[in-house]
């Protein structure tokens, strides 16, 4: 990823949660790239590789302390990290909600407010699927209340060579099938995570973000199908991708079964749940415009407000042999 920018054009020190998962490597990798110094929250257990422009805050979106300290002396503010996983709406809202309420009030403590690029979620534009989607669109509430310059970064599938949550699809395709979820009408954007990386730094160095939501895609028309999906892959493997339809019957009770199992056994609570079931049997996860009915403010806008010229340059075709369990025929 190549980034060339004046130096008068830079906002100085940009502070960065999530730095340690998927979306938030990529994301970091973009700003030390870029030449931007970088302060990354990261839990105790948890490390990344030093780097001179980097400078890593033990703590969490929990630790109110922390947080002072991530942001103290930061112009932009990126605001990646959150829970993908959880048993109650609670489990999802001490982080996605009480969490980024915690970095607000730390950053409206600034003498000199930061901007702040929240990522949020596809999800949050229909709050009533699950718990997590749910929390994203509280999230976002408590960023529009603010009163800072901002913006909702609302990506839709992410994908990438580190992808975790997508593997098991692409080890799938490579060896010639293909799971569907829901009905042969279904469409859904994707994102490569380098693309969403490089939309992010745009937000960084926007001299106005403007309040409003995006929502970048590759720019697919009208989205992908399933039966896109198989066809890019069978066109880049040269092999028969076949497709296993999996009745939403079935994925609503797996969704119910492991959702009931988790609230009786300990542990980490699991991903795929009795919401993420409807989450993913939802037939219209598009990047498209839409206008929010609760501000009649336009959401979910698939072009970059605060950078017009910013366009994808990845496709699944394109990268679709760079992915986890890939074998190219």
């Amino acid at each position: 990823m190549t980034i060339a920018k004046a130096e008068n054009d830079r906002p100085g020190k940009v502070a960065l949660t999530g730095a340690t998962g998927f979306v938030g490597q990529a994301t970091l990798q973009a700003l030390l790239q870029a030449g931007y110094p970088v302060n990354a929250l990261v839990r105790p257990c948890k490390t990344l590789d030093a780097h001179p422009r980097l400078t890593l805050v033990p703590g969490s979106l929990e630790d109110q302390h922390s947080l002072k300290r991530l942001v103290d002396g930061c112009r932009a503010v990126v605001h990646v990290a959150g829970a993908i996983a959880g048993r109650t709406l609670d489990d999802f809202h001490q982080v996605n909600v009480a969490g980024t309420e915690g970095l607000l009030a730390a950053m409206l403590e600034q003498p000199a407010p930061a901007r702040l690029v929240h990522v949020s979620s596809l999800a949050a534009r229909e709050p009533a699927l699950s718990d997590y989607a749910a929390s994203k669109r509280s999230a976002e509430q408590r960023v529009e209340a603010s009163g800072l310059d901002y913006v909702i970064v609302r990506p839709p599938a992410v994908y990438g060579p580190d992808d975790p949550a997508l593997a098991p699809l692409w080890r799938g395709l490579a060896r010639g099938w293909m799971p569907q979820l829901g009905s042969d009408q279904a469409r859904f954007s994707l994102i490569h995570v380098d693309d969403l990386a490089r939309a992010l730094l745009e937000a960084v160095r926007a001299p106005m973000l403007g309040g409003d939501i995006v929502s970048p895609d590759d720019l697919h028309p009208g989205g992908y199908s399933w039966a896109d999906v198989a066809r890019i892959a069978e066109d880049v493997s040269g092999r028969r991708v076949r497709r296993m339809r999996l009745p939403g019957l079935l994925v609503r009770a797996a969704g119910q079964s492991a959702s009931l199992i988790s609230r009786l056994r300990l542990g980490p609570p699991p991903v795929f749940s009795a919401g993420k079931a409807r989450e993913l049997l939802h037939p219209d996860w598009r990047c498209r415009p839409h206008i929010d009915t609760e501000s009649g403010k336009n959401a979910d806008n698939s072009q970059l407000t605060y950078c017009p010229e910013w366009k994808p340059t990845m496709t699944l075709r394109d990268s679709l042999n760079t992915l986890p369990g890939w074998r190219k025929a």
